[in-house]
This record gives structure tokens, sequence and C-alpha cells, in this order.
């Protein structure tokens, strides 16, 4: 596999990394003598070695210096290529031996990888970047495997721990692995964002089906958890102990969605700042076709942040977490907060959106964040699966028989839910399969959310739905919160 130079000035690349390498090596350096001044620390990194790594840091990247202004100064094109290819390798090196000396994948060096990863999508086209991205991989799980057989232990400066059971392996490759996903996914996004300026129609199927393939997973890896967690309840045939396991399960899945999301959200968020900064025009007026496809890629990555926003508000209620602040509200107010974030999707849709509320309704006494996302999942479903044309209606009023609950509904005109599927609807992670046709990127979790929330604050939901033609949410919500269990 050639990994070629794509850049449009091969020397100004190579210039490029170089310079910004005067800047985060010492860094890099100081991060790790900070490290050894805290005392809760397990900090063991030799500092003669740490200053010996720096040194020879600093002087190879002093040689790469003369060597590329010594290559631009005869214009060896081809050669410029090797000297791209040699500064990729000396990261790779120079980080495995920081990974190495701070005690391997439960130190913060693995997030050092992402450098030469970077970096690679600068210098590269985008197969280099993902190669770059498989042997930061190959190295941070080659570690944990070399830490379980006891190699790594026998090499000078090893600082992870002195053996490792079995139980340690599955905690490191847990992590390893989630790091790994991520290496891959800042290479395969990155990658995305340097060719789609120049090959824009294969950019769009090749980002399609690296969603898919993405989505694929996800869906598998939950087939996978649910699979096994009913085999676990088959085997325990005491209650006690089933009971015991049940949870240990949920809190290992907890802790799972929770390391995966926020190891996601770091690189999602700097992806999301590239793309606005691109959109700006901040590096370069893009002409039509390009700001379209950045805008594509921009709410594909806003997709994937709602999602892990989903994964992380599921995991906070099943856990308990997140505290209950009433504010006395207008639902109404809340509502015209709401519904310009949906402009842009209406009026793709060419969907009417009617809101009809009773005089003199009462302010509601709620946490306004929870109730926000009750309402924004609800009007979220509607237009995501309403119709080209399709009218939704929001009503808000005082239920009949009873003053002092507040009624508030949302209904569309679009594809309904199969009357057989409607016992799961508030299930966590479950889809209706027409939704799943649809809309095959969902979590299921939106729905879970709105029935917790509501159920916080002594409310209910109910809905009814008819194939074809549409599905109605209807609230009940205390003007004044009552205290009430929410049954998970």
């Amino acid at each position: 596999m050639a990994l070629r130079l794509i850049h449009s000035n091969k020397f100004e690349a190579n210039k490029w990394l170089i310079s910004a390498r005067w800047f985060y090596a010492p860094a890099i350096f100081v991060m790790g003598l900070l490290s050894k001044l805290d005392p809760l620390g397990a900090a063991s990194f030799p500092l003669p070695v740490m200053l010996l790594l720096f040194s020879i840091f600093i002087l190879t990247n002093a040689v790469f210096w003369l060597t590329a202004s010594q290559l631009e100064l005869q214009n060896k094109t081809r050669e410029v290529n090797f000297l791209g290819l040699g500064q990729i390798l000396a990261e790779l090196v120079f980080f495995l031996f920081i990974f190495h000396f701070s005690g391997g994948v439960e130190s913060i060096a693995p997030i050092f990888f992402f450098i030469p990863i970077v970096s690679s999508i600068i210098l590269f086209n985008p197969i280099g970047s993902l190669f770059v991205a498989f042997v930061s991989a190959v190295l941070v799980n080659g570690m944990v495997f070399l830490g379980y057989f006891g190699i790594a232990q026998k090499i000078y400066g090893y600082s992870g721990k002195a053996i490792v059971e079995y139980e340690d392996l599955l905690v490191m490759l847990s992590s390893s692995i989630v790091i790994s996903a991520v290496y891959f996914i800042v290479g395969s996004l990155s990658g995305y964002l340097s060719s789609a300026l120049r090959k824009r129609e294969y950019q769009v199927i090749e980002g399609r089906r690296q969603a898919e393939l993405q989505a694929e997973k996800l869906r598998l890896l939950n087939e996978e958890y649910n699979k096994f967690a009913r085999r676990l309840i088959r085997q325990d045939l005491e209650l006690r102990k089933e009971t015991e396991e049940v949870a240990r399960l949920d809190q290992e899945k907890r802790e799972f969605v929770s390391t995966v999301a926020h190891q996601l959200r770091t690189p999602l968020s700097a992806i999301k700042w590239t793309l606005d900064t691109l959109l700006r025009g901040n590096e370069g007026e893009l002409n039509s076709d390009q700001r379209a496809l950045i805008m594509k890629a921009y709410e594909s990555n806003e997709r994937i942040i709602g999602l892990i926003h989903d994964m992380l508000g599921s995991e906070q209620i099943d856990a308990g977490a997140g505290g209950f602040s009433p504010v006395e509200i207008s639902l109404t107010d809340l509502l015209g907060n709401i519904l310009p974030d949906f402009h842009s999707s209406v009026e793709t849709k060419n969907i009417k959106i009617q809101i009809q509320t009773e005089k003199d309704l009462p302010k509601v006494k709620v946490d306004p964040q929870k109730i926000r996302a009750v309402f924004q999942n609800l009007v979220e479903n509607a237009v995501k699966y309403s119709k080209k044309g399709g009218k939704i209606q929001i009503f808000l009023g005082r239920k009949k028989d009873d003053p002092n609950i507040v009624l508030a509904s949302v209904e569309d005109e679009g594809i309904g839910i199969p009357k057989e599927e409607q016992a799961n609807l508030f299930r966590k992670f479950f889809r209706a399969s027409n939704a799943v046709r649809l809309e095959p990127g969902g979590t299921g979790l939106g729905l879970f959310i709105v029935k917790s929330l509501i159920e916080q604050h002594g409310g209910s939901v109910r809905f009814e739905s008819h194939m074809g033609k549409g599905t109605k949410f209807i609230l009940e919500i205390p003007v004044v919160p009552i205290a009430k269990k929410v049954v998970k």
C-alpha cells in the first residue's frame, strides 16, 4: 500500500508539522513533569528517561527541519514523500516509548497516538490515515497482551501492573478496544473531510456506507448484549442470585455506555469545530457544492452527538442521577423557544405546525431542562416520521375533570405505529419496524426518556396511533410536581 502525499505543497505540509512539533513536544514534557508532582498519582516514569526522550525528539525534529529545507531547495518532490513517512514513523515510535514508560493503557498515554493520526491526514491520502490508525491500535492492544503474558514487565522502565490477571486483561481490553475504535473514527472522518473537496461524489457514497456500517455495528452490539443478559437470567434459578447478576450486568452496561460516549464526545466536538470553521469561511471561501457537502457532514456529526446525548441521558435516569429543580414556567413560552430548532427540517419537508392553546392556561412548576427534553423528543419524532406536506398539531389546555392538570398533546400525520408493537413503545432501545426502515440511525431512547421524565414530575404519557395515519402523544403534567417513583 503506497502512502503518498496529497497536499498541494508537499514541502509546506512537512514544515507545518515540524513547526507544530516545537510546541506540543514541550507541552508533553511538562505534562510528564506535572504527573510526577501529583502526590496521589502513581507515575513512575524515570526523569532521566523522560529527559533523554525529550532531547532525542527535539534533535530528531531538528534533523527533519534541516532535511525538509534541503529537499525544498533542491526541489526533490519524490524524496519528500519519504520524509513525511519518516515523520509519522518517528512519532509512532516516540509515543510507543511514552506509552510503555507511562504504564500502558491505564495511563493517559494512548491519547498521544491521535497526533500521528491527525498528522497523517495532512500528509497522506485517507487510506494512509486509516493505516496509521490501524498501526496505533495494534500498538496499544499489543502492549496489553505483552503485559498479560509478562513480556512487557521484562522490558526496562515498564511501570504498569507487575502481574496482569485475566480479569485485568478484560478490563484493559475494554479500554483499548474503545480507544482503537476512536482512532478509526477520527482517521476515517477526518480523511473524509480531507478528500471531500477533491472527490465530491465518491465521498457522499463512502460517507453513507460508513454511517450504515457504524449503525449496523451498534445494532449487533445491542443484540449481543440482550442475548447475553437473557441467557444469564435463564441460568440463574434462585431469585437472590438472579437479582444480583442483573444488577451487576446493568452496572457494567452503564459503565460501558458512559465510557464509549465520553470517549467519543471529545473527537466529535473537535470535528464539529473543524466543520464550523470551514463553514464560516475561516479557511477560505467555499463554493456551493463544497458547502453542501460540509453541511451534510456537520448534520451527521450533530446526529451522532445527539445519539450520545440520548445514551447518557438514559443512563442518568437509570442510575438516578441528575437533580430536580422545579421552576414556574409557561409551557407556551417553552414551545416557542423549542420550535425554531426544527425550522430547517420543517421547511425541507414542507410541514405545517399548528399550535392551539387554551386561554388563561396556568403556569406549571417543572424542571425546565427536563420538560424541554420531553417536548424536543416528541416534536422531533413528529417531524422525522411525518410525510412531506403533512401537518403537526400541538395542543395545550387544562384537563376537564382536574384543573390542576395541564394536558399537552403532539399529533402528526406520519407513518404510525404497528398495533402489535405498540406495547413495547416506551421500552429502552425499542424502535418500531417501520421506523427502523425509514430512519435506521435512531437509538430507541427518546420515548423512554420522555416517559421517565414525565413520571419524575408525577405526570403520565399515553398515545393513540394508526398505521399510515399518524400518532398522537398525550401528556398530563401537574401544575405542581407530585413526588412519584419512576418505574424503570
